[in-house]
Parts: C-alpha cells; sequence; structure tokens
C-alpha cells in the first residue's frame, strides 16, 4: 500500500479518535467536520479490509484488530514526520512540530531550557503540555510525545535515552507567626508542626513529600491541596506555609516576611530530558537532546 497524503489523513483520524474518545473532538482537533472524519475513517476500514471503530450511539472504543492497526498508523506518521524533518535538516534548516510532554514542576523553567534550541532552530513549532510522569512517558512511548521532562533519578521504560539536567530541591516557604525557629534548614518533623500547602495526593512530588515525612516519622494532614505548584507557590509568598522545588523561586522576589528553608534531609530529585532511543528518534527530538547533553547542572538553590 502506497501511503499517499490521503490516506495519511485517515490514519491522523484514526489516532485523534483513538486519543479524544470521542467522534466530535477528533474531528474538531482534526479541523474537520464530524462527518468528514468518519467517512475518512469507513474509507480507512474498506482500503484496510478490517473493522477499526466499535459503533454505536456513540464512539465505543477501537476494535481489538484497531487496537493493533492503531501502533502502526502511529508508527507509519511518525516515520513520515521524521523522513520530513530530517530532509529539512539535510537541507540546512531543520523544520518540523517538537511535542513536548513535562510534569507541572517543569513548566517554570521551560524557557530557559528550549529557548537556546529553538533560537538555533527557528523552523520548529512547539507543543507543550504538562501531564504525570506515566502520561509523559506512555506519550514517548505511543509516539504521541518526541521528547519528555521527568524526574531521571527513578526507574524508567526502557529503550529510552535521558539526559540529567538539573536538581529541584524541595523547601519550605513560611511566614506564619508560629514559626519560632531561626533562618536555617528546617527539619521535616518541624515542617510538619505547620499546616502545610502542598501538592495534590497522586503527583510524583507529592509522593517525595510524603515519603520524607513517613521517613521522618510523622504524618501530615494538608491545610490546602492542589495540583498546580504555581498556586502552592502563589499561597507561600502570600503568607501561608509551602513545599516547593527551588527552581520556582528562580529569579522571584521574596516578599518581607517570608522565609525560605532548606529542607533536612534534603529531597532533590534530578529533572531531565527523556526521548526514544534508537536511529529513529525524531530529528527534532534528537537535536534538542544533543543540544543539551551536558553534565548535569545545579538547580538556582544549589548554585
Amino acid at each position: 500500500m502506497i501511503i499517499t497524503d490521503v490516506l495519511l489523513r485517515q490514519l491522523e483520524y484514526l489516532d485523534a479518535v483513538a486519543r479524544e474518545g470521542h467522534f466530535g473532538r477528533a474531528a474538531a482537533s482534526c479541523h474537520v467536520s464530524q462527518p468528514a472524519l468518519s467517512t475518512g475513517l469507513q474509507r480507512l476500514e474498506v482500503e484496510l479490509g478490517v473493522t477499526l471503530i466499535r459503533r454505536g450511539r456513540r464512539f465505543e472504543g477501537l476494535t481489538p484488530d484497531g487496537e493493533e492497526l492503531l501502533r502502526w498508523a502511529r508508527a507509519a506518521m511518525a516515520s513520515v514526520d521524521g523522513l520530513t524533518a530530517e530532509a529539512s535538516r539535510l537541507r540546512g534548516s531543520l523544520a518540523g512540530t517538537l511535542r513536548v510532554g513535562a510534569i507541572p514542576t517543569v513548566a517554570a523553567r521551560i524557557g530557559g531550557i528550549l529557548s537556546p534550541f529553538l533560537a538555533d532552530h527557528p523552523g520548529v513549532r512547539v507543543e507543550f503540555t504538562t501531564a504525570t510522569p506515566s502520561v509523559v512517558l506512555g506519550g514517548i512511548a505511543d509516539l504521541q510525545l518526541d521528547a519528555g521532562f521527568v524526574y531521571v533519578d527513578v526507574p524508567l521504560p526502557d529503550p529510552v535515552h535521558t539526559v540529567p539536567l538539573y536538581r529541584d530541591r524541595l523547601v519550605l516557604i513560611t511566614s506564619d507567626a508560629r514559626w519560632t525557629g531561626d533562618d536555617g534548614p528546617v527539619t521535616w518533623a518541624e515542617a510538619a508542626a505547620l499546616p502545610l500547602c502542598l501538592l495534590s495526593p497522586g503527583m510524583q512530588k507529592r509522593a517525595l513529600i510524603d515519603e520524607a515525612f513517613a521517613a521522618a516519622g510523622v504524618e501530615v494532614r494538608p491545610h490546602v491541596e492542589a495540583d498546580s505548584v504555581a498556586a502552592l507557590l502563589q499561597l507561600g509568598l502570600a503568607g501561608n506555609s509551602c513545599i516547593i522545588g527551588d527552581t520556582w523561586l528562580d529569579g522571584l522576589p521574596v516578599p518581607g516576611g517570608a522565609r525560605v528553608h532548606p529542607l533536612v534531609p534534603e529531597v532533590a530529585p534530578t529533572v531531565g530530558l527523556v526521548t526514544r532511543a534508537g536511529p529513529l528518534a525524531p530529528p527534532v527530538a534528537r537535536l534538542l537532546r544533543t543540544s543539551l547533553d551536558s553534565p548535569p547542572r545545579s538547580g538556582p538553590g544549589d548554585r
């Protein structure tokens, strides 16, 4: 079967409906009408000779054959994207789309991380999303993402290539009048005595925080839980007590009365770039990896 523009478009429809789980949203993401998307999927089924979609009054998922062929569809689209990007690189001006996923704590530094790469390759556009580590790594494995930024000093699935970038040390921000200690380091047991604002359960950094409290032999019932590091930072700077990574304070003024304390024992996970391994990794991801491939750099709290 020859890969044509029409076939590629139909594969995009299959990918979109599997990703969105809804015909209308899939059509919107592909910038076509829902009837056009449905017709394209039906033609793809005729072309391939198999039923791909379980249909009812609404989208009911892919058939087992559809699930199997979806992996090939994504691989075919990634190969075509890689081919065109590599050709543009060989012509001397890399072009294409870099699809990046990152854990939320990386959002504060993504500009500094990507700016040198984008300055060297102005023809590349970026699609950036935040998600949990499992979603980011799953997106790379499923060819939905070209690169990801997650903690890399934990077990990662193979085969992936990692580039350690910086350490994200956890610190305590407080201006609570009940704090009677000095401005030095704070133990996890001391921090547990404060009404804390913490990340929501299930987030990777919250798991590290809970492990640190458990190791100190204390249990914490947070005063506030939020799924946004930016929200915690604002709460901390507004007079509450919170625990965040020191990278979120990089360059920000700390209001009078607020104190930033290192937590001991130190918890400082390493943030790094993750890409697919092997010679057929997307050219945009491969060149991003090359631009960042240097010895680990310390976060602002370590400088």
